[in-house]
């Protein structure tokens, strides 16, 4: 395996950036072949360091990341293929990685995806039987060898070669979405994660918040600041939420919409800001930045970067300037009257939420928890000898049928027998989580809503949130890694697989311990 140049430079701390391509449908349509052309240009000027290839974004078919990713291989330049596990089961996951390995492909970036929107005579059905914790802690099994199951007994595959990343999103403006997506990032770091790109925001302040949290909770990880150059109309479409994510703000579009009067339509401000960003990252300590674009050049991206060089020095003005948050919105830190940025201060959390459709039956789901499901307590020994003396003589619980239409009623129960309830308190994972997210929400949810059903279904994080912290227990959210449903279980009695230690309850990973938020 040749060296990963990639990786290389973060490791060295170079200050490292790389651009984004969209291959878009088709095999070889014009487009993907001007793609290509720009990614070979930005190459061969050596400023990039890599070029990342989208997964079907916003749910819309395109090209296999993988097909690109070898074509720019064989050209000399470094790709890194996003990986998202909305389209494929977690073999055909494992399959792709497979495949990349053989290739020398080592760069992948793991995401949960946006929610699919179109395909072949209607919307496609989505999968997400993984989620981005799950894909990063089997690239980190491969990574050591992964240990497999033969007629002759276990055996450890070679070692594969993945430099693995993940993304996360600190423009979140509401206490309940902002915590649980930083609890997910370090369920992201503890699973194998080597960098970590930020979603697409407008807001220094909120960039420095990241690198900040990271410092309180003694992670160590190179962080990529997104760097989208942002015209008008695509600034739109972000701010009316068609790019699940992307935050942009009714500001800053109303400043994008007068920069477009002008003779050259906006393009040079638009420029000019993406300069600024890149100066920000950098003087607040980003190991690099991922730019971004629709219709940009490579002869954009260069003057981006010529820009941003010229202008480093005054990167703390830009950061009073780059303010473009929600207001109100909630911070994590105090705010620094002097730089605009933020102290090491960590702001009162205030927000409450227990109206009725975050309450829900939780109170009830507590105490039914704590007198029948709490181990060796309660009615926990009798259920557990009523599950085990239904298996012995029927090989199946004879209670399931009414356990299941109990929590139907409760939950919208669809029978998966690995319970996920106490993972995201008793707001059900599979029912009410259009991508099935156990370990924390994905990055596209917005004022607490579901990124499918906003106005609608609240994020079910952002219930288990509130419903949390009305106790006091909002911090349980990071201290397991759950495992991905096991579908040997599929329609059996979830309570029985509970009290027989089978079940994902059983085998969470527990997260090491951190200093106090």
């Amino acid at each position: 395996m040749t060296e990963n140049r990639l990786a290389s430079l973060l490791a060295e701390g170079t200050f490292v950036v790389t651009c984004e391509m969209i291959p878009g449908r088709g095999a070889n349509e014009a487009h993907q072949g001007k793609e290509l052309e720009i990614a070979r240009e930005l190459a061969a000027s050596g400023r990039i360091h890599a070029m990342s290839i989208t997964d079907n974004p916003s749910g819309n078919p395109a090209l296999l990341a993988d097909c690109f990713a070898e074509d720019l291989l064989k050209a000399g330049v470094t790709p890194l293929v996003h990986m998202s596990c909305k389209d494929r089961n977690r073999s055909q996951l494992e399959s792709q990685l497979w495949a990349l390995e053989r290739r020398g492909i080592a760069n992948v970036l793991a995401m949960t995806g946006d929610y699919p929107v179109s395909g072949f005579s209607g919307r496609p059905r989505p999968v997400f039987d993984l989620d981005s914790v799950h894909l990063l802690q089997m690239v980190s099994e491969m990574n050591r060898g992964l240990q497999t199951k033969t007629p002759k007994g276990t055996t450890t595959l070679l070692p594969t070669h993945f430099n693995p990343g993940a993304v996360t999103s600190p423009f979140k403006w509401t206490e309940g979405e902002l915590l649980p997506q930083y609890y997910k990032l370090e369920k992201k770091i503890v699973a194998g994660a080597r960098f970590i790109i930020s979603q697409v925001g407008y807001d220094a302040r909120k960039m420095d918040e990241l690198i900040r949290y990271l410092r309180l909770r003694d992670l160590s990880v190179p962080l990529i600041a997104n760097i989208f150059i942002l015209s008008a109309g695509v600034g739109r479409i972000m701010n009316a939420g068609n790019f699940p994510g992307c935050f942009v703000s009714d500001d800053l579009l109303a400043v994008l919409q007068q920069d477009a009067k002008s003779e050259d339509k906006g393009k040079a401000a638009y420029r000019l800001r993406a300069a600024k960003m890149i100066a920000i990252a950098r003087g607040l300590g980003y190991a690099g930045v991922h730019i971004g674009g629709i219709n940009i050049t490579a002869a954009d991206v260069e003057q981006v970067l010529d820009t941003a060089d010229e202008l480093q020095g005054d990167w703390q003005e830009f950061a009073r300037e780059i303010t473009f948050g929600k207001h109100p919105g909630f911070y994590l830190f105090e705010r620094d009257p002097k730089t605009g940025l933020n102290l090491d201060v960590l702001a009162k959390r205030y927000e409450s939420r227990l109206d009725g459709p975050i309450k829900g039956n939780y109170p009830l789901s507590r105490v039914a928890h704590k007198i029948a499901f709490t181990k060796d307590k309660g009615l926990y020994p009798a259920m557990s000898w009523v599950s085990h003396r239904g298996e012995a003589a029927k090989g199946a619980h004879r209670g399931h049928r009414l356990e299941h239409i109990g929590k139907v009623l409760m939950y919208g129960c669809q029978d998966c027998g690995d319970c996920g309830l106490h993972a995201t308190a008793y707001t059900c994972p599979m029912s009410q989580c259009p991508k099935c997210q156990r370990n924390g929400p994905c990055g596209g949810s917005s004022d607490g809503w579901c990124e499918v059903y906003p106005g609608e279904r609240y994020c079910i994080y952002y219930k288990a949130y509130h419903r949390l912290k009305h106790y006091g227990k909002e911090a349980s959210l990071s201290e397991t890694i759950w495992p991905p449903v096991n579908w040997d279980f599929f329609q059996t009695s979830a309570w029985s697989n509970y009290h027989h230690d089978r079940d994902n309850y059983a085998h969470g990973l527990s997260m090491p311990k951190r200093p106090e938020l």
